[in-house]
């Protein structure tokens, strides 16, 4: 195996309370040759001034407006990389310390693979692992994982390294607001699965941060899955055209609205339940299990207690 630089990219916004873990935990990595690049994208919470006690253990770039979406600060960080390879971290998750070592490996021994990921716990605000990303075995092997990547967005960002070339043939992280919102890394790993095989590593490498608070009045509409992405999908023929035909696209959509639909329909948010039956019908009127939720919906709004007790 070679010596390759790793660039470790992470964009950070008013993370006081993790960001030490984080790039502690990057600093911590087994491989030798590292360059840690961190964008601070205008924090005013104190993380700025923790990172800058790191000194010149770190590059540190200062962004002096907010940009609003974390696809500027991770684009920003992986264009002022250097190393052959780029690895992203979130500012609030953190890294086991063998990580890089064993995605080197895994790279310098598929010279065709560009990207690769590992698996991950889900850690909660005390660092406690609560469980693992996606379940284990569930997370697709290595390959051509297009189709799967449709249904559910299987790669956990900080659990990613790249071949720094990979950039200039794909390009960077969707800054579109819509995109970078709720999709951004999804839209990208499918520009890369539509190409290439992408690699799994089946071992956890990382912890991946998950905080116990409600779902916020902004991303109702992406859980349990992001359907307002895979409703933009449909029109983004550059993504899927040549690799699936529409109507796949479409049955992605549908299934992402039938789960939300049940989710919130489960817990007696019937509004919502309706909301996504009447997006997934708008693309795919013809779609019987949508009826059939809409209607288990309308039911549960006209008599609660009754389909509840049925549900029970």
């Amino acid at each position: 195996m070679s010596d390759p630089l790793v660039s470790v990219c992470i964009g950070a916004y008013n993370r006081k309370d993790y960001v030490r873990e984080c790039l502690d935990s990057a600093l911590a990595q087994t491989w030798p040759r590292k360059e840690i690049v961190v964008v601070d994208d205008a924090s005013t919470d104190g993380t700025r001034e923790i990172l800058q006690s790191y000194g010149d253990s770190i590059r540190l770039i200062l962004r002096d407006r907010n940009s609003g979406i974390c696809p500027v600060t991770r684009n920003q960080a992986a264009a002022a990389a250097t190393g052959e390879y780029v690895a992203f971290l979130d500012s609030d998750d953190v890294w086991h310390p063998e990580k890089l070592s064993r995605q080197v490996a895994f790279m310098e021994a598929h010279p065709d693979t560009p990207l690769c990921h590992t698996l991950c716990h889900v850690i909660d605000e005390r660092s406690r692992v609560v469980g693992i990303r996606h379940g284990e075995g569930g997370v697709p092997a290595t390959g051509m994982i297009f189709e799967q990547l449709l249904d559910h967005c299987w790669i956990t960002i900080s659990t990613v390294m790249a071949r720094r070339t990979l950039f200039d043939e794909i390009g960077w992280f969707c800054e579109e607001e819509e995109t970078g919102i709720i999709g951004e890394d999804q839209d990208f790993f499918l520009r890369v699965a539509r190409r290439h095989s992408i690699g799994l590593i089946p071992e956890v490498l990382a912890g991946y941060r998950k905080a116990p608070a409600g779902v916020s009045r902004d991303k109702w509409k992406a859980t349990p899955e992001s359907q307002p992405f895979n409703e933009i999908l449909i029109r983004r023929r550059q993504i899927w055209g040549g690799v699936v035909p529409k109507s796949r696209v479409i049955r992605a959509h549908s299934d992402a609205c039938l789960a939300n639909a049940s989710h919130w329909r489960a817990r007696g948010e019937g509004r919502r339940s309706l909301y996504f039956c009447r997006r997934g019908l708008l693309h795919d009127p013809l779609n019987g299990r949508l009826w059939e939720e809409a209607g288990r919906t309308l039911v549960r709004i006209a008599f609660p207690r009754r389909e509840a007790g049925a549900e029970a």
